[in-house]
């Protein structure tokens, strides 16, 4: 299978993933807010941020073996040509998925560590959520070192497995939470539902790895010398720096939010911004499911050829970005009262600051997705730790000043000032992407995304749709006049050429579904 056939069905299965889980949390949100209450969810929500801390205890080496197993596998089909595989590059993947598992066995006492250190170390006023989050701290420490198979079978692509087990996961762990909320068990359903979401994860990667690509891991672990040692752990270094740069990034806000509010702040911050965070996502897993690929061009592809999938994911990155900012303006106030409550909403200027910074992020996780399929992890990760300082410390003086609002102007302020023109001038210097070709290349796309947002934005001000059906023809309505208007630039080059060739096709496969849907 192709890489391009290899992403667009990890792609297809992870919108479906996506689709599914924002349509059962839109009931979901409502369901334990009423249930569990708002200062104890409040917790959870502040206390799942903190999970993201604990994993940083793998200094790196997980986060990158995705990327080393698509270069690795790069490598291997250049040197056999297409015609087979010799010896030298069929030992190479288990060397490095073992001496990755040692390493990570190494890893373990820290992390069991710096877990019990938590534990020991919640604030008094989180008392309420100590013993379920003892659980939680349990399953991470349990599951830590097998997340390596889920690493190698991401960098091995197979990304539409990874997202059919994602979404079976996730169903049954909710079914769980639900269940057990509605028995009344308030914090320890919740704890239940992550900790078995985690495990069942875990466990399906492992037997699909040992089933479906046994060739690629190792019999046993091989030895790991202190040199070979040092230098993966120099390598997630930076990996890992990156790992916290990106904590502070988007693992911070709430903390921030929560420590100078209060919890009960986090519930109206977190439900003003839950539509746009959902929809966002939907861009995310277009780069995330690329990287592999890009990992393994670097190993065999022309330099022209890797410049023009980058130019072309920025494109497709940015279109579908400008789609949920138009759609989330339009509609935010009136989802937000319809789902949990109009007491809930944080108002159009925090709406509009954390759409701003989504679709600049957006725009800068696409460049830094590129520097890290190139190798440029080092200079990645200094930036967006400056950047995360910056972001931290701006987001605690203006959250003082003016309230949730300053959370996300806070990162907007380190984005700008910090990592997009770090970024650019990295990828000016790596010669991947010819930087005023693409800013160029955006211009067509800015003009008209940016005359159709203030115009949702005007909308916003004076009509609020109330209802469902109301809200579902508002994002119809907004929706297609954004495809009408981007339909032009997404049939250019460079996103053009993949696009075009397969209209004929999807064309097809509408006109069967609509006969298929119609009179007999």
């Amino acid at each position: 299978m192709s890489r391009t056939r290899r992403f667009i069905g990890g792609l297809s299965f992870g919108y479906l993933n996506q689709f599914t889980v924002t349509v059962a949390g839109l009931w979901l949100t409502p369901f334990l807010l009423h249930r569990v209450g708002q200062s104890d969810y409040g917790l959870w929500l502040v206390g799942t941020q903190l999970m993201a801390y604990l994993m940083l205890c793998d200094f790196g080496i997980v986060a990158l073996l995705p990327r080393e197993t698509a270069h690795a596998t790069g490598r291997r089909l250049a040197a056999a040509g297409g015609e087979g595989v010799g010896a030298g590059e069929e030992d190479e993947l288990p060397l490095l998925v073992g001496q990755t598992a040692r390493l990570v066995l190494w890893q373990m006492p820290f992390v069991v560590s710096a877990a019990v250190l938590f534990w020991f170390l919640m604030p008094s006023e989180w008392e309420p959520l100590r013993r379920p989050f003892g659980f939680v701290l349990l399953a991470m420490v349990a599951c830590f070192p097998l997340r390596v198979f889920q690493a190698v079978l991401q960098g091995l692509q197979d990304l539409e497995f990874l997202a059919k087990a994602n979404l079976g996961t996730w169903l049954l762990s909710t079914a769980l939470t639900v269940a057990l909320v509605i028995a009344g068990f308030g914090l320890y359903a919740l704890a239940a539902g992550w900790v078995m979401a985690q495990v069942l994860a875990t466990l399906v990667a492992v037997v699909r790895a040992r089933r479906r690509f046994p060739e690629v891991l190792p019999a046993r672990l091989p030895k790991l010398s202190w040199a070979e040692a040092r230098t993966k752990l120099g390598s997630g270094f930076w990996a890992s720096v990156s790992q916290v740069a990106v904590v502070l990034l988007v693992g911070t806000d709430m903390l921030v939010v929560g420590r100078v509010l209060g919890p009960e702040a986090v519930v109206v911050y977190a439900c003003t911004y839950k539509l746009a965070l959902v929809l966002a996502n939907q861009p995310q897993l277009l780069l995330l499911s690329a990287l592999p690929g890009l990992s393994e061009l670097r190993a065999g592809a022309s330099r022209e050829h890797l410049s023009g999938v980058c130019a072309a994911l920025n494109q497709a990155m940015l279109l579908l970005s400008g789609a949920v900012v138009c759609v989330v303006l339009a509609v935010n106030r009136g989802f937000v009262a319809w789902w949990v409550g109009a007491e809930q909403y944080g108002g159009f200027l925090l709406t509009c600051l954390v759409l701003l910074n989504m679709l600049l992020r957006h725009w800068n996780l696409t460049m830094g997705i590129i520097m890290f399929s190139l190798g440029h992890e080092k200079r990645l990760a200094l930036t967006g730790l400056l950047d995360g300082v910056v972001t931290v410390g701006a987001g605690i003086i203006l959250t003082l000043l003016i309230g949730p609002a300053g959370a996300p102007l806070g990162s907007v302020i380190g984005l700008c000032a910090v990592s997009l023109p770090g970024n650019m001038s990295a990828l000016s210097g790596a010669r991947a992407v010819r930087v005023p070709e693409l800013l160029r290349s955006l211009a067509p796309w800015f003009w008209r995304f940016a005359a159709l947002a203030c115009a949702c934005g005007l909308l916003a001000q004076r009509f609020v749709p109330a209802t469902f059906p109301a809200l579902a023809a508002t994002v119809v309505v907004v929706a297609c006049v954004y495809a009408a208007l981007m339909l032009p630039v997404a049939l250019r080059d460079p996103l053009g050429s993949y696009i075009r060739p397969r209209l004929p096709s999807f064309g097809k496969r509408l006109f069967r579904a609509a006969r298929l849907m119609g009179p007999a």
